[in-house]
């Protein structure tokens, strides 16, 4: 994106304050840096709910971050440097994550300096939480209330959101959090031999495998996922669960004795994403969700994806298509779903193969429709 100056074109400015840059966030940070003259800062060097690798995850950042890490700085430090930072150079625009404090400064420093900068705020909330008043806390329901009249616009996740925001702000753009398509099914055609070592591993040839991803807390609902997969007693069916968390106990419970049921443990990187080559069906019986990235890792393996209807990423899904948007708490209807889904699903077969890619938006075209928006 460029800026006419005196006859040339010159990237336009940007500085980009977020707390950490999670996997699925690398190719949307990337693509940021790529077209304009963006500067990066972080307040974080992993994320809190989740220990990445971060050396492997700063290594496929194509830009050098600037860590302003509170608790190495000290609060108010951290509070120059902010100031100092936005005051640095002429930005055409300020990204920033939801509405907490830094959102707070940048507006404050926009209008003691009569700053000209756009402020624009990165917003993950599923329509469920702004809609149902289901958000995480009464603060940020409040936060969003009072901050978002000063912001120029608000990135959001989901559709249906774009939509709540338009009509009560008269501001929202549509970016779904997903990954560069080309990236992905390069890596997952790269990683097929580790996914066929699972396979022989776990002696999966010939069954149908559910899949679920992600840290085992009571939001993502696994219990549910879990009785209403041994209820459905499909045959040759195995559920792999990927994850670790406070829930893991009470889930160690629920599956002793059972064979059919696997429990991974954590996985991240390669390990975790060779699963997508295998699973044929992915769930996530989520009750309250963002958004759920796992979706759209999923939907790039070829998994057919059971998502809660309380999750922002079932807008990824069309129906009976690449997937079926479920009620979390309908456990019946859960089961029959599971029963139809697997009815239509052949069993695993050696050697693998990549399977179509099952996403209907596209990276790339979400990225430039977002950023059109903004200039």
């Amino acid at each position: 994106m460029y800026s006419d100056v005196k006859g040339e074109k010159m990237k336009k400015k940007l500085l980009i304050f977020h707390p950490v840059i999670a996997p699925y966030r690398i190719d949307f940070f990337n693509e940021f840096s790529k077209r304009f003259d963006a500067e990066i800062c972080l307040f974080r060097r992993n994320l809190r709910s989740q220990k990445f690798d971060y050396t492997k995850i700063e290594k496929q950042f194509n830009f050098k971050p600037n860590y302003l890490v509170k608790d190495e700085l000290g609060l108010f430090y951290w509070f120059v440097q902010l100031w100092k930072i936005l005051s640095l150079r002429k930005n055409d625009a300020v990204i920033v994550s939801e509405f907490g404090i830094v959102t707070i400064i940048a507006v404050l420093h926009k209008i003691v300096t009569r700053g000209k900068y756009k402020i624009i705020s990165m917003v993950d909330d599923s329509y469920d939480m702004v809609a149902a008043n289901n958000q995480f806390s009464w603060k940020h329901k409040w936060a969003t209330k009072i901050l978002m009249p000063f912001m120029s616009n608000a990135i959001n996740v989901e559709p249906r959101v774009v939509e709540y925001y338009q009509q009560k702000y008269g501001k929202g753009v549509y970016m779904p959090i997903i990954v560069d398509d080309e990236r992905a099914r390069n890596r997952l055609q790269r990683i097929m031999p580790t996914s066929q070592d699972y396979v022989k591993k776990y002696n999966l040839e010939g069954k149908k495998v559910l899949l679920f991803v992600g840290r085992l807390v009571r939001q993502k609902n696994i219990s549910f996922a879990i009785d209403a997969f041994q209820k459905a007693n499909v045959k040759d069916s195995v559920f792999v669960v990927v994850g670790d968390g406070p829930e893991i106990g009470k889930i160690q419970g629920m599956v002793k004795g059972k064979d059919n049921v696997i429990l991974t443990g954590r996985l991240e990187g390669d390990p975790l994403y060779a699963w997508y080559n295998i699973a044929q069906v992915f769930t996530l019986p989520s009750v309250q969700e963002p958004f759920g990235a796992v979706t759209n890792e999923a939907l790039l393996g070829g998994c057919y994806c059971l998502i809660s209807k309380l999750a922002g990423s079932n807008c990824l899904i069309e129906e009976n298509v690449n997937g079926n948007i479920i009620d979390p708490y309908n456990e019946s209807v859960y089961i029959n779903l599971l029963k139809s889904t697997f009815e239509k699903t052949n069993p695993i077969t050696i050697p693998l193969k990549l399977r179509n890619n099952g996403m209907n938006d596209n990276f790339l075209v979400c990225f430039e429709n977002m950023i059109r928006q903004f200039f």
